[in-house]
């Protein structure tokens, strides 16, 4: 699963959108499941967050519409073995948004 980029957990970008998943997942789950499972960068959406596919998709919808097609999750998606896809954390996530975005210029 590649995730690399060169954003840090402290570079404005990378902050911005650990945000802006944050916000996807909490309107996704609602806010006191987001705060019961204590959902963090190492969170995976599999088992920590408990995420069925259809909502896994709803997030990643709401990142695209967020992202205006910047980030090609499909694309993503498909490279990813069954265990990759199960693994899958927040901080994967956003470090691929950070990575795509910057990318994009």
């Amino acid at each position: 699963m590649s995730t690399a980029g060169s954003a840090t957990r402290t570079d404005p970008l990378y902050e911005t959108v650990r945000a802006t998943v944050e916000t996807a997942i909490r309107d996704v789950v609602g806010e006191w499941y987001y705060e019961e499972c204590q959902i963090g960068l190492d969170s995976t959406f599999a088992e920590d967050i408990q995420l069925e596919s259809m909502e896994v998709m709803e997030v990643a919808e709401r990142l695209i519409e967020e992202y205006e097609g910047r980030v090609d999750f499909v694309a993503w998606f498909a490279d990813m073995e069954l265990d990759d896809l199960i693994e899958l954390t927040v901080g994967s996530v956003v470090s691929f948004i950070v990575a795509s975005l910057e990318a994009a210029g």
